[in-house]
Parts: C-alpha cells; structure tokens; sequence
C-alpha cells in the first residue's frame, strides 16, 4: 500500500512520519527504512529504524529512485514499512512523473506485502484525482 501524506512546505509533514516511524517500531515484527533528502532528522529516530539519507547517492531521476527502492527491498525481505520524506526534495520530478513513481511502488508494495509512507509538498485541491487517492491525513 502506497499512502501520501501531502501538505504545504512547513505543515508539519516530517514531524508526522517521524511520529509515525517511532511508534511503529513497537508495532511491528519487520524492519522499518526512513529516506530522507538530508541527514537532519536522523537523530529524531529510534535507532532501529534504519535511516538513508538521500545526498550520499547520485539518484537524480524517477526511474532511478524505483531502482533505489527495488535494491534496498532485495537486500532485506523482513522490511514491512518504507518512510520517504520528502520526494520533490529528493528527485526532479513533475506530478506526471510522481505518479508513474507512486504506480510502480503501488506494484512493489502489494508484491513484498510493504508499506510505503510518502511526504509530498502539496496545497489541498493542486492534487490530481490520481494522485489524490493515495493521500491520507495522520491521526
């Protein structure tokens, strides 16, 4: 399953899926990954979340952040719960081009049984229809 958490820039979306990251910790029996576009945050985890910080690696394009993913997920088949924080932040990309993303990892997601927790920059109704069944609101 593939879930975004969308907001304007300073609404508190990292704050939620950092939130989100810690608790599921004592949740769950499989792994937890939490990708960010920097390593500000990664203090703000517990320690058996496993955080990546996205400038150590030259990704730069959609496709090629798929890949990313795809060999994170073959290298740990325990993973249950994938944290991206930030994607425009991380990759250019346009909303066409975030929604083929979302598409793939909607595959990926239902065929290793994963979760995918994504932070986008967003103001309510600029999400397409498309995008917008991915979008969910934090308790």
């Amino acid at each position: 399953m593939v879930k975004i958490l969308a907001g304007k820039e300073g609404s508190g979306k990292t704050k939620h899926l950092l939130k989100m990251a810690n608790e599921r910790v004592g949740t769950t029996t499989g792994n937890i990954v939490y990708i960010d576009s920097d390593k500000r945050h990664i203090y703000d985890l517990k320690h058996e979340v496993r955080f990546l910080n996205m400038e150590e690696f030259p990704i730069e394009k959609p496709d090629e952040f798929v890949g990313f993913l795809c060999g994170i997920i073959s290298n740990d088949y325990d993973i249950e719960t994938i944290y991206v924080d930030g994607l425009y932040n991380m990759v250019d990309m346009n909303e066409i081009d975030a929604l083929g993303c979302i598409n793939k990892l909607e595959v990926i997601a239902k065929k290793f049984d994963i979760e995918f927790r994504i932070g986008m920059n967003y103001v309510g109704e600029e999400i397409s229809p498309e995008l917008k069944k991915y979008v969910f609101q934090p308790e």
